[in-house]
């Protein structure tokens, strides 16, 4: 009697939670799924793209006026011909010469202009007018004069860290909208991410006038992940108005409407996006 091979069972990646059954849509070095790595290498090249940038912009001006303070120089100095001594000197005759002898005029050189194009105008940092920065949720929210950052299985700690970069390079925003904290509702340490929510909402103020903290979207998952999200939502849904901080409800919009989440249950189809982007846009208007 033969038996017949178990089925084995569907992988998953680590950061999105997608499964799947065919090995070839995972990364054999990370176990992360194809489209995750294609992201994060993405990120790394553009990380190194800014790093090379704010190199560039950091380079003093001081190199170029040198260069060209040591051209206008030399072409100011004017070698003027010594005196010849006629003949007659020595027996104190002076030769006759014109009434009126042309003199030479002095060249005036104009000054040039000597700039940096890479070099900053000034110290105060240049201010954006939105910033939408978040985990992988926010992957394709769409909103105008806005700077869209998604960083998949991103908590609420590394969205400090992301924020904490931009603060270093003197970039201040007119709002900036935080969407966090659904990968660390999984991890069941609720006091831990009231914490990281505060501190990334202090800091965020520094660099902007008004900040708005969006809601975590219904969790369908299971019964626990639906419980955490809900009282996470509770949560912030009180503690935002108290300490001055936007909130935008995503869970009453969601709650109830199909064909707005992914089969996972955690991140949301186009139209579930597209119903994101407008509450965000709402908050905004009637914050500012």
């Amino acid at each position: 009697m033969t038996t017949t091979p178990s089925a084995s069972p569907p992988l998953s990646c680590p950061m999105c939670h997608m499964f799947s059954d065919d090995p070839a849509s995972f990364s054999e070095d990370s176990g992360r799924c194809v489209k995750c790595s294609l992201v994060l290498d993405l990120e790394a090249r553009l990380e190194q793209l800014e790093a090379r940038l704010r190199t560039v912009e950091a380079k003093p001006a001081s190199q170029v006026v040198t260069r060209s303070a040591g051209r206008a120089t030399r072409a100011n100095l004017v070698s003027t011909p010594a005196p010849s001594q006629q003949p007659g000197d020595s027996q104190g005759f002076a030769p006759v010469g014109r009434k009126h002898s042309a003199k030479r005029k002095n060249l005036e050189h104009p000054r040039l202009h000597v700039s940096n194009r890479f070099s900053p105008l000034s110290d105060t940092p240049a201010e954006h007018s939105t910033l939408v920065i978040g985990s992988s949720e926010v992957r394709n929210v769409e909103l105008p004069a806005a700077t869209v950052r998604c960083y998949p299985g991103a908590r609420v700690g590394d969205i400090e860290g992301n924020l904490r970069m931009l603060a270093q390079s003197k970039s201040r925003f007119r709002r900036v909208v935080i969407h966090a904290g659904g990968n660390d509702a999984r991890r069941r340490q609720s006091e831990v991410v009231k914490l990281n929510v505060a501190s990334v909402c202090k800091l965020a103020k520094t660099m902007s006038d008004t900040v708005i903290f969006s809601g975590p979207l219904p969790n369908l998952v299971n019964d626990e992940m639906y419980s955490r999200f809900s009282s996470f939502n509770r949560w912030l849904s009180r503690w935002c108005p108290e300490n001055g901080v936007g909130f935008v409800d995503n869970w009453s919009a969601f709650w109830g409407k199909p064909g707005l989440m992914r089969r996972d249950g955690v991140h949301p189809t186009r139209d579930g996006a597209a119903l994101l982007s407008r509450n965000i846009s709402a908050s905004l208007s009637l914050l500012t």
